[in-house]
């Protein structure tokens, strides 16, 4: 019997709205091209790309979202023209980059997190919860000190403040300092 070939996990990231995907790995390197270069045909040519096709990728998106990602200004004879991300744009840029350093994290450390499994059990008591932007904020007792977990709203379960929980952590990376008294 011949060996299964290893497998290993694999992800491809974007970003979407009710309407579906807005940004993907494609339009990512766009814009990144875009911030690097400043013109949208240095940066298409530079990966690939028809102009055409690189500005479809780019209007769609802002069509879906009903914001700008990039701005344009034409050259004359001599040339001179380019464009530059919006403000939004270089935080989808940022977002987008910040979340797949994460994911690439994890798959890197993959085998390091099979084999040692860092996860950590905890009981703990519900102090408070506070409603943020889709989220609610539990603060729990776990002795001797507090832990607050951010939870999708549509997890809470009927939880409410004095309820006993139960939760499993794990922990990927971080940093660690010495807290001041």
């Amino acid at each position: 019997m011949t060996p299964s070939p290893r497998h290993r996990p694999s992800f491809k990231l974007w970003l979407e709205t009710d309407e579906g995907m807005v940004f993907g790995p494609g339009l990512y390197r766009l814009l990144r091209k875009i911030s690097e270069v400043g013109t949208l045909k240095a940066s298409a040519e530079g990966l690939g790309m028809s102009y055409r096709f690189a500005w479809g990728l780019i209007r769609k998106a802002e069509d879906k979202m009903g914001q700008p990602l990039v701005t344009s200004h034409k050259g004359g004879r001599s040339g001179g023209g380019g464009a530059e991300l919006t403000e939004i744009g270089r935080q989808f840029l940022e977002e987008f980059s910040h979340v797949e350093l994460i994911l690439n994290e994890l798959l890197v450390n993959w085998e390091l997190i099979e084999r040692e499994r860092p996860l950590s059990k905890f009981s703990a008591v519900v102090k408070g919860m506070e409603e943020r932007d889709g989220d609610t904020g539990l603060t729990v007792a776990v002795e001797p000190r507090d832990i607050e977990l951010s939870i999708p709203r549509d997890k809470m379960g009927g939880l409410k403040v004095g309820d006993t929980v139960k939760f499993d952590m794990l922990s990927l990376s971080g940093s660690l300092e010495k807290a001041e008294d």
